[in-house]
């Protein structure tokens, strides 16, 4: 072994041997604890921030429900009622049109969830595992129709509403919103996932496409499906919006269109409107709950490809 060679082993290993004194080192060790105790502390802070900022106006909303109105006006603020009036909740079914609103919100949002799950997973299936000329521009184009707000569409949308005659009616609140470009890209990111060996093997075994789609593709696909119910529903049920524009009697008023004009006949009783806002929020809360493992798995899956 030459003499430059052997000082270099030597630096090498006295190097080593002094980096792992170092990282052995009581000090440093109690650095690194240290380090990521306070880590650990300033995320579980800023986690426990966040989470009082978005839940403090809903705990309060459903305080104020059982409240009367003068503990809702009091000041300083009263954070609970001295008397819980459960009659409120019973009180503003009574005097406002609300029973047939959420059972129109329901009929709607289910009616939605259901036009978007299907024709969603259809289009997603074929822009994902089928070839056909003009499949990348006509999802470019799909995807594009993402970045026109809301209220630039509804102005041709309504003229096509009251030129079919489908002003106060459901259909002019569930089939404008029976696809979304938002569904299809999510489906399609979803269905890249799928093997396209098993369609391969369905399709050698004689099966039709619809039957791959329904037996071999459908299966694979609920957490997606499951997500994309949940998005759905959620902004169809608080969606306000747009009933205003086709819905003017009452009895087509869906869940937060009813709150909105409970507000304006009913605005001296805000321990009304607190026990609507906190009914009106149950139905997607409930939904979320049950979905949330699947809307997870969803979101998570939807990313690992394409």
């Amino acid at each position: 072994m030459g003499r430059d060679e052997f000082i270099r082993q030597s630096d090498s290993n006295l190097a080593r041997d002094m980096a792992k004194t170092r990282l052995d080192s009581p000090a440093l060790l109690g650095s690194l604890r240290f380090r990521s105790l306070l880590t650990g502390l300033f995320i579980l802070a800023f986690a426990l921030v966040g989470t009082i900022t978005m839940f403090l106006p809903i705990f309060w909303m459903a305080i104020s429900g059982f409240k009367s109105l003068e503990e809702i006006r009091a000041i300083p603020p009263q954070l609970f009622p001295e008397v819980w009036l459960w009659q409120n909740y019973v009180a503003v079914w009574q005097v406002t049109p609300l029973g047939r609103s959420f059972l129109n919100s329901l009929f709607i949002g289910l009616s939605q969830v259901a036009g978007v799950v299907i024709t969603s997973t259809m289009a997603g299936y074929a822009f994902a595992k089928l070839r056909f000329p003009g499949r990348d521009i006509m999802f470019v184009m799909i995807l594009s129709t993402l970045m026109v707000p809301f209220f630039l569409q509804a102005i041709p949308l309504f003229v096509i509403m009251a030129r079919l005659g489908w002003i106060n009616t459901y259909q002019a609140q569930i089939v404008p919103f029976l696809a979304s470009g938002f569904g299809i890209f999510l489906m399609r990111q979803f269905m890249l996932t799928v093997p396209t060996e098993l369609i391969d093997a369905a399709r050698i075994d004689g099966c039709s496409e619809f039957g791959v789609l329904w037996r071999i593709v459908l299966p694979l696909v609920k957490s997606a499906a499951a997500a994309l119910s949940i998005f759905v529903f959620i902004s169809s049920w608080q969606d306000l919006f747009w009933p205003l524009l086709v819905a003017k009697q009452a009895n087509y008023y869906p869940i937060q269109q009813a709150i909105y004009f409970i507000q304006g006949q009913y605005d001296a009783n805000e321990h009304l409107l607190m026990a609507a806002g906190t009914m009106a929020i149950l139905p997607p809360l409930i939904m979320f709950i049950i979905l949330q493992e699947r809307m997870v798995q969803g979101i998570t899956l939807t990313g690992l490809k394409g």
